[in-house]
């Protein structure tokens, strides 16, 4: 099979799938996304993979990664920091990823690198629209860059063929990659992503200061076996074992391409603190989607959509509370096999939501 078609089954056959399988799927989607504040700065970076120049320091450092399903679910193995920096140009991500073991097999540009141990960064520039961005890299400094024009679940494709263009990034190693004979201390990548490399549709619009974008990042790990003086992913019964994914904001299932459920970075300018709070447009946002993850568990037990919000489960603890803010126009065909809504905030109007069971997502924020 060719090796772009290979990639595009076993991303769709991968994470093409629904949540809403109970309510259980549903409350492990209500934890709170993390934010971060990305400070601006006026000194060029070195882009090598250290973070050694004094703007780096300024920068707050996230040390708190967990399972990509978030509860109680068991903590990462391996520490994992992040931080970030911006100017006028770039973006600028550092992660330094600890491990005892670096290594890496896969070389070739926009091969499936999560087939590796890698690092993963996700970006949705625009909170108006729906495609995304992922930027991957393993040890070897082996990037797989993709974009997304909406998520698996609801028919989008990878673009693989897409990059980002003029991208700036370097790998550094603490130990030796690929020698199973010592033991290594970390591996650190720093990026500087152009936000002019950002914008596949529309009018590319620079971040301004407290702009937000919605962001999140992953690490994958696999457990290893050494043969041969050669490193390769652990088996069992001849299937590899089941990669961790340890993330900055939880998802709740394990399936990152839930870009409502990812966290929201803030560009702040150097004199403000060093503090983020989520958009004015969170409240609105999480109603929408939480009335859409209970209209797939309606279906699923009904065989069509509610036409009534009150029939949905769980309507008293988790929509009716944020009614009083907000009215829910709900518009279903004559079968009830499909809908579309619109919700608005009842006093001031100024910010607008529209989704329908397609995942199509709008939000206007006048």
């Amino acid at each position: 099979m060719n090796k772009s078609i290979f990639t595009l089954v076993f991303l769709c056959c991968f994470l093409n799938s629904y949540a809403q399988n109970s309510i259980q799927d549903f409350l492990a989607l209500q934890s709170i996304p993390k934010t971060y504040p990305v400070l601006k700065i006026s000194e060029p970076l070195i882009i090598d993979g250290k973070d050694d120049e004094i703007s780096w320091t300024k920068a707050k450092t996230i040390n708190n990664f967990e399972d990509i399903q978030g509860g109680e679910h068991k903590k990462p193995l391996y520490k994992t920091e992040v931080k970030m920096l911006w100017d006028s140009t770039y973006l600028y991500v550092y992660a330094k990823l600890y491990e005892p073991h670096i290594w890496a097999d896969i070389y070739k540009h926009d091969e499936i690198v999560y087939l590796n141990n890698d690092f993963e960064i996700f970006l949705k520039p625009n909170l108006y629209q729906a495609e995304y961005y992922e930027i991957e890299v393993n040890p070897l400094h082996t990037i797989f860059d993709l974009m997304l024009p909406k998520p698996y679940r609801f028919g989008g494709q990878a673009i693989t063929h897409w990059d980002v263009k003029n991208l700036k990034s370097a790998v550094h190693i603490n130990g030796t990659l690929n020698n199973p004979q010592d033991i290594d201390t970390y591996w650190s990548v720093e990026f500087a992503i152009p936000h002019q490399s950002l914008y596949a549709f529309g009018k590319s619009s620079m971040p301004k200061a407290n702009d937000y974008w919605l962001c999140n990042f992953s690490r994958v790990q696999w457990q290893h076996d050494i043969t041969n003086n050669h490193y390769s992913r652990k088996k069992e019964n001849n299937k590899p074992l089941v990669e961790d994914n340890w993330v900055w904001s939880p998802i709740g299932l394990i399936n990152m391409h839930y870009p409502e459920r990812w966290g929201y970075i803030q560009f702040v300018e150097q004199a403000q603190k060093q503090e983020a709070t989520l958009p004015n447009s969170y409240a609105v946002t999480k109603l929408a989607w939480n009335i859409h993850y209970l209209q797939q568990l309606f279906k699923k037990e009904n065989r069509r959509y509610s036409d009534q919000l009150t029939k949905l489960s769980l309507y008293n603890q988790y929509l009716l509370p944020a009614l009083k803010d907000y009215e829910v126009t709900l518009d279903l065909s004559k079968d009830k096999q499909s809908y579309s809504m619109k919700i608005k905030e009842k006093q001031s109007k100024k910010i607008q939501v529209s989704l329908d069971h397609r995942g199509n997502f709008d939000l206007y924020n006048q």
